[in-house]
């Protein structure tokens, strides 16, 4: 799995089964390395995610913005087109 991108989507699912068996591993036996674990590969993967997710916000403000900015050009040229009409 090392050999996946950190943020490839089966790498991720891969690890979020690696935390709830871990967390069982903790629960059924009380193994604390266990737990250990699981919280660190949770932190992590949390990390990841948050990542992934700022990520993609920035990019549809981006798309947003330019969106924006054709709208804008649209409703300016057909105003000049309608005044070049009239007049």
């Amino acid at each position: 799995m090392t050999r996946f991108d950190e943020q490839a989507p089966i790498r991720l699912a891969y690890e979020e089964a690696l935390i709830e068996w871990d967390r069982a591993a903790a629960q059924l036996l009380g193994d604390q390395n266990a737990d250990r674990r699981a919280n660190e590969l949770h932190r992590h993967t949390a990390a990841v995610r948050d990542a992934i997710t700022r990520a993609n916000s920035r990019r549809d403000h981006h798309g947003l913005i330019l969106l924006d900015e054709q709208r804008d050009r649209f409703h300016r040229r057909r105003r000049q087109r309608q005044f070049e009409g009239i007049s």
